[in-house]
């Protein structure tokens, strides 16, 4: 057999192996959730009590308009953790936020992933021109630190794990704006299913980026979190600024532009071209390229870098 397609056949193999799936089955916990310390073998427990962070995969041209300049970007939410011991992974558990848009109309039902990483390199803060004594150019806060990112690390994709579908949790709002508390800080389970096993090395560096398999009407979710950015501490990630030291919050937005093409103003551009490249932007890419996507803390309008989701590992 020739080299060539030799090394065609391998390529496609190691694509298979990180798509590869034992099957995934999330379920609702309810609003109340005891860590088992047997089985959870890294946990954040605290959580804001307002603001949210969304999981979103909306379709084309349902975004809304950002007066920054651009439409709010379709996103993937996960988390940087690092184990203290070996340990072979069997569920995350996740809770979503405290906000009227925690669930919206096209989550419960609608098919989700969840993908894993292996992070290397040495995170360094970079202030993205806005040090102390000016305010962040975007972002919710005018905290300097609100446009802050991290760069120095890379992702390897280690598993995408398909087929679970978010479960009949109660829509807190819908498209009519009718809201329902039921469905705020529920507990998720993610359930890793089959005979693949995760295993994770005691102390490097991992991880899990969970999203809506395929675009759809009022497709997102809030993940409870906590986010420092607003604090008037030292810029660092290494002391009680920052709770769950050895990690961070990740995202994957957009087409994975950064930044997006913007042009500020209330309303959005006129010229059909141009709107539609804004519109390009903002959607995640198909198929595979999606999962190709490297992760990053750099968000629009928010980032992730003083950001750790409320997360719990089961394991053993």
């Amino acid at each position: 057999m020739p080299l060539h397609t030799l090394r065609v056949i391998a390529f496609l193999l190691m694509i298979s192996a990180t798509m590869a799936a034992a099957g995934l089955e999330i379920t609702a916990l309810g609003k109340n959730y005891t860590p088992d310390p047997q089985r959870v073998v890294i946990q954040q427990t605290r959580h804001d009590t307002s603001g949210s962070t969304s999981v979103r995969n909306e379709e084309e041209g349902s975004n809304d308009w950002k007066r920054q300049g651009y439409y709010q970007r379709n996103r993937d939410l996960g988390q940087v953790f690092v184990p203290e011991s070996d340990f072979q992974l069997d569920a995350v558990v996740l809770r979503t936020g405290p906000s009227d848009i925690a669930v919206l109309e096209g989550a419960p039902g609608a098919k989700m992933f969840i993908q894993f990483f292996e992070v290397a390199g040495s995170p360094r803060i970079n202030d993205n021109g806005t040090p102390p004594g000016t305010e962040a150019r975007q972002g919710f806060t005018k905290n300097h630190r609100g446009d802050d990112f991290l760069e120095g690390v890379g992702y390897k994709s280690l598993r995408i794990v398909k087929g679970g579908v978010f479960p009949q949790v109660p829509v807190t709002r819908t498209a009519n704006m009718e809201t329902n508390d039921a469905g705020k800080m529920v507990y998720l389970r993610w359930d890793l299913t089959g005979s693949d096993e995760m295993k994770f090395e005691s102390g490097k560096r991992y991880a899990f980026v969970i999203g809506f398999e395929t675009p759809g009407k009022q497709r997102g979710f809030t993940l409870a979190n906590i986010n420092r950015a607003g604090v008037d501490a030292p810029l660092t990630l290494t002391t009680e600024f920052d709770f769950y030291h050895p990690g961070w919050g990740l995202r994957r937005e957009g087409n994975g532009l950064l930044p997006p093409t913007m042009l500020p103003g209330d309303e959005p551009i006129k010229d059909r071209k141009l709107k539609n490249q804004f519109i390009r932007e903002s959607l995640l890419p198909i198929g595979r390229k999606r999962f190709r996507l490297a992760p990053s803390t750099d968000g629009y309008p928010d980032v992730d870098t003083y950001r750790d989701l409320e997360f719990y590992l089961e394991g053993r």
